[in-house]
């Protein structure tokens, strides 16, 4: 590598650059869509979880009158 010319340092950078910053964009998309499916997820826990509380309170009103 020492006897590289520096036009093919310039293309082993380029190449390297491009390389680094394509698996940073796969990455990303990848924690997105990661981030997205989880956040869907509990909100739908969350909102199962708010029916189950209202349920249980309108249980227990019947059951108090």
């Amino acid at each position: 590598m020492p006897n590289m010319d520096v036009w093919s340092w310039v293309l082993l950078s380029v190449g390297a650059f491009v390389a680094v910053t394509s698996l940073v964009r796969l990455m990303r998309q990848k924690r997105d869509a990661m981030l997205a499916q989880l956040t869907a997820q509990a909100k739908e826990e969350q909102h199962k979880k708010r029916l189950a509380e209202q349920e249980e309170a309108r249980k227990k009103k019947k059951k108090a009158a």
